[in-house]
């Protein structure tokens, strides 16, 4: 069993910080019983990111790289996908973007 996270619809600056401690908090809870499968990282339904929002999602994933467990970008909208190439980290995304066709094979 994969553990799951989606993103929100805006994620910058004006709302990582009501997003940062929620994501800590699931990640200690998986910390307790550490998943089976990749982590997957909704992101259908970012609307709007700016660079606090990559740096959080990059820091979110270098955390789970960091506990050896896979991560997965799962759909990344074409917004994220701006963000990402804007900031240099769209190597990191293509490393870690599945599609939900991938992701459900």
């Amino acid at each position: 069993m994969s553990a799951h996270l989606s993103l929100p619809e805006e994620l910058t600056i004006y709302t990582v910080g009501e997003h940062a401690p929620l994501w800590r908090d699931a990640l200690l809870a998986a910390d307790a019983e550490p998943p089976a499968g990749p982590y997957v990282i909704d992101c259908s339904a970012v609307q709007e990111i700016d660079g606090a929002g990559v740096q959080l999602v990059v820091s979110l994933a270098h955390a789970l790289k960091a506990r050896h467990w896979p991560c997965q970008l799962q759909s990344p909208t074409p917004a994220l996908a701006d963000a990402f190439d804007r900031l240099g980290a769209h190597p990191l995304l293509t490393e870690l973007s599945t599609t939900a066709e991938e992701a459900a094979a």
